[in-house]
């Protein structure tokens, strides 16, 4: 039973009991609409149903009344669970409730029940096999290497690296992909000023800021200097014909891009699995250009560039091949799934993209679609919000980027000296100053739904207290302290001595109902490629636990079943929350 999902038990008893007491068969114009829900208020207990509402309106009468005949029907039902050759009820009560809802209470010995399976499951508990290891590509980063990574990659990539722990922790085989943009004028800006100002000589600073520091200064002279374009032409030039010098110059540049940026994936806990790069498809996709002309998705205009014609489709019109031959981003990026399909056969294939990027990925895959790749409902674009600062927008052309590498040793700064004056005893605060400052970091930006846009503060991020990273580690150091306080090593909860007990306080009932939850909000997160449900999942957890914690005595207690229950809940409070900052990629506390 604690494997199985309760919303369909739900329902499929719901169903039963409205074809046992309604003149009416349970069909589709009922089952679109009606829903099981978790209510916001535990006093309406930890679940809810719309189906008397529902067949009112289809098929008329009272709400309350048809609720009061399908709850009664359900109470008759023997909805339990077998633990040791004996069972025991689900439920506490299903009643009916105005104007129609019935509500269903989960019963103590239920709850007890979890917290004895959440021992047993351990680090697998909210795990699933949803996925049956359909492979999933979740493309993320994807950075041009002209610059650092700055606090926008950062959103994108712990929004990547973070449902790829989610997808795979639901039975997902997930291939992590980073599809770098190697290739255009954006490096060559960066080459020319090199080739300008650098002296052939190496970097002085992390690299990847070395090399952002000439294309600021391209940025910056392009203003007064209308020549530099004409330049900037010809080397881009010179790159696509595979001028040996300029071929060599270009590998130059982006490998110090690159040897920069794996510090900071290192850093931000961002790792793939595959890398692939724009410039091994420069040359690639012309198969699938002619392709386009011969269906008639696309022609050729007078310059000799073709376009694929969306108009029809209420998009704009794209261009696929440009006129002296050569492909653009979107021929590559259709390439590039043609050979990650053939390969992987992905079940989806996400691409990790902010939303300014909208339209170009309705272009994409509606060419896709009109080229005939059966697939192309597959690919999905996970369009997420920008990244601002308090102090407003950036521009990395400007020369106002806030490198993610910045706001990282900034937010390390800000936690340094409470750290260190808080925390006397610990032998390496080093450590723990890199985990709790990630902790801010990521979580700062994983809260916050993708869609929506962030104004990042550093300031409201490393605080202790409140939605936050280090206040997650706090509660779960905090647990581990009060289990080593008491001695409490067992890796057994004992459901019988735990059906001893008589009576579950309220904020103990709360945190058990909680509890019970996380399996849903995992699969939740994971339908709707959203982190911050798991995120701010484990927000109101720590803080039931916390309040649990100032109103009840945990340690030292006479009644030694409720000492023992009161650890039990503890315990299992520290497993999930471990295991959801694990999905998150934020590594735990022991001590603080």
């Amino acid at each position: 039973m604690l494997n199985m999902d309760m919303k369909k038990i739900i329902l499929d008893n719901v169903i039963k009991a409205v074809n046992n007491t309604k003149s009416i068969t349970w069909n589709d114009s009922i089952n679109k609409n009606v829903n099981v829900e978790r209510p916001e208020n535990d006093n309406f207990g930890d679940y809810s149903t719309n189906v008397a509402l529902i067949i009112s309106k289809v098929f008329g009468g009272r709400p309350i009344d048809i609720a009061k005949d399908i709850s009664l029907e359900l109470n008759s039902y023997d909805i339990s669970f077998e633990y040791e050759s004996l069972t025991y009820p689900v439920f506490e009560n299903i009643e009916a409730v105005s104007p129609g809802f019935i509500n269903f209470k989960l019963s103590e010995v239920y709850l007890k029940y979890l917290l004895s399976g959440i021992f047993n499951q351990k680090e697998r508990y909210g795990s699933s096999n949803e996925g049956g290891n359909k492979n999933i590509i979740i493309e993320y980063s994807a950075p041009n290497p002209n610059k650092p990574l700055h606090i926008g990659h950062a959103r994108n990539n712990f929004l990547g690296s973070s449902l790829a722990e989610i997808y795979s922790f639901s039975g997902y085989r997930v291939i992590k992909m980073n599809y770098l943009n190697d290739w255009g004028t954006h490096i060559c800006k960066a080459m020319l000023m090199y080739k300008k100002y650098g002296n052939n000589g190496g970097p002085d600073k992390k690299p990847d800021h070395y090399v952002g520091e000439f294309y600021v200064k391209y940025e910056k002279e392009a203003e007064n200097n209308t020549d530099l374009d004409k330049e900037l032409g010809e080397i881009f030039q010179k790159l696509e014909n595979d001028d040996g010098e300029t071929i060599k110059l270009w590998k130059k540049i982006v490998q110090w891009a690159y040897e920069g940026w794996e510090q900071t994936y290192k850093e931000e806990n961002v790792d793939f699995d595959v890398w692939m790069r724009q410039s091994d498809y420069r040359k690639s996709g012309k198969e699938v250009v002619d392709l386009a002309v011969e269906k008639g998705i696309a022609e050729r205009d007078e310059t000799g560039a073709v376009i694929a014609r969306l108009e029809k489709y209420n998009l704009p019109d794209k261009v696929i091949l440009r006129r002296d031959g050569t492909s653009v981003y979107a021929t590559q990026d259709i390439q590039l799934a043609i050979d990650s399909y053939d390969k992987y056969i992905f079940d989806r294939r996400i691409y990790v993209v902010d939303n300014r990027q909208s339209d170009y990925f309705k272009q994409l895959f509606k060419i896709i679609e009109l080229l005939g790749y059966k697939w192309f409902d597959k690919l999905y674009h996970l369009a997420y919000g920008v990244v601002t600062l308090p102090e407003g927008s950036m521009s990395s052309r400007k020369g106002l980027l806030a490198s993610a590498d910045e706001i990282f040793q900034n937010i390390k700064e800000a936690e340094k000296e409470e750290i260190y004056s808080g925390l006397e005893r610990m032998l390496d605060k080093s450590e723990v100053v890199e985990k709790i400052s990630l902790a801010a970091f990521r979580y700062g930006l994983l809260k916050v739904d993708p869609k929506q846009d962030v104004v990042f503060s550093i300031d409201q991020t490393t605080k202790f207290e409140g939605n936050t990273g280090p206040y997650l580690l706090y509660t779960y150091a905090r647990i581990m302290s009060v289990l080593e306080k008491a001695g409490f090593t067992q890796e057994i909860c004992d459901y019988q001595r735990l059906n001893t007990l008589k009576d579950i306080s309220i904020s103990a009932k709360s945190i058990l109902r909680t509890l019970n939850v996380f399996p849903e909000i995992v699969n939740i997160s994971c339908k709707r490629n959203s982190p911050h449900f798991v995120a701010n999942y484990l927000n109101d957890l720590a803080q039931k636990f916390n309040a649990f914690y100032g109103e009840e005595r945990i340690l030292d207690i006479k009644d030694e079943t409720a000492g023992y229950f009161k650890l039990c809940l503890s315990k299992a409070v520290s497993i999930v929350l471990k295991i959801g900052l694990s999905l998150l990629k934020i590594n735990v506390v022991e001590k603080m």
